[in-house]
């Protein structure tokens, strides 16, 4: 497993091999913070002009982790505090 982290939400393992591109961390990121399923509101970006996906957070992301509580995929991940 090749895992990254993002500077705007080091909490969070970014696997981009495991995400298929649903967009589910999107639609609850934005739901979350402006009650409307719209991934361009959304503080986390999934830029799917590559393959695989890029994975990105935006400086308002405020570490809530609510995304990997959401990737079905194991692409978001809480990273281990340890």
């Amino acid at each position: 497993m090749s895992t990254t982290v993002d500077r705007n939400n080091e909490q969070i393992a970014i696997d981009v091999e495991k995400c298929t591109g649903c967009l589910n961390c999107q639609f609850i990121c934005s739901f979350t913070y402006t009650e409307a399923f719209n991934p361009s509101q959304a503080r986390i970006v999934i830029d799917r002009r590559d393959i695989p996906e890029k994975i990105s957070f935006t400086e308002e992301c405020t570490n809530c982790n609510i995304c990997a509580d959401y990737c079905l995929y194991g692409a978001i991940t809480v990273r281990d505090a340890s």
